[in-house]
């Protein structure tokens, strides 16, 4: 992950994230939709950012996502990890992010939120911790705290996390968390 910011306040920024906030199309998948006579037929998601959301989890993050089009295939995919805080259905993502932010009780320095796209400005600019896929648009890249080595769609949520968990000193207790689980619901 490269650091747009001095290194100690990212650190800081990140050992700070109770929320963890991202966006869909660009992030938890290259962008690409697949379209047929019936409309979307699939939307493709890497496992990584499966494991990425269990160990935010066994780490005590919140999850939440804010896309453009909450469509069925996101949200089954979001099901299996019990993310129940999704919001959208327009690109005007900052009411969705105050939302959020009274749903789950955290402020603002304390969410993070990875985006890729211009709509997602405003809400990058506010969050704590702001994280971009290494692909995304220019302007974002210039707007976050620190962005991603791999593309969307390829594990950007799992490099967020895990860099999160470094920063917090964490990791042996986290897949200790994981290990001690026993099938109680860990499934990417």
């Amino acid at each position: 992950m490269k650091a747009n910011i001095e290194q100690a306040a990212l650190k800081q920024r990140m050992q700070a994230v109770k929320l963890l906030i991202t966006d869909v199309d660009g992030v938890l998948t290259d962008g690409n939709a697949y379209y047929g006579a019936e409309g979307l037929l699939f939307k493709q998601f890497s496992m990584r950012d499966g494991f990425g959301f269990v160990m935010a989890q066994a780490a005590g993050m919140q999850l939440a996502v804010i896309t453009g089009d909450p469509a069925p295939a996101v949200k089954h995919r979001l099901a299996k990890f019990k993310i129940t805080h999704i919001k959208g259905g327009h690109f005007r993502k900052t009411g969705f992010f105050e939302e959020l932010l009274d749903e789950t009780g955290v402020r603002e320095e304390e969410a993070a939120y990875i985006g890729d796209d211009l709509f997602d400005i405003p809400v990058l600019k506010r969050a704590g911790l702001a994280v971009a896929p290494s692909d995304a648009h220019p302007k974002v890249i210039e707007a976050v705290h620190a962005v991603t080595d791999v593309p969307g769609g390829r594990g950007v949520v799992r490099e967020t996390v895990e860099a999160i968990i470094h920063a917090r000193d964490m990791w042996d207790t986290v897949l200790q968390t994981i290990e001690d689980d026993k099938g109680g619901g860990i499934r990417t």
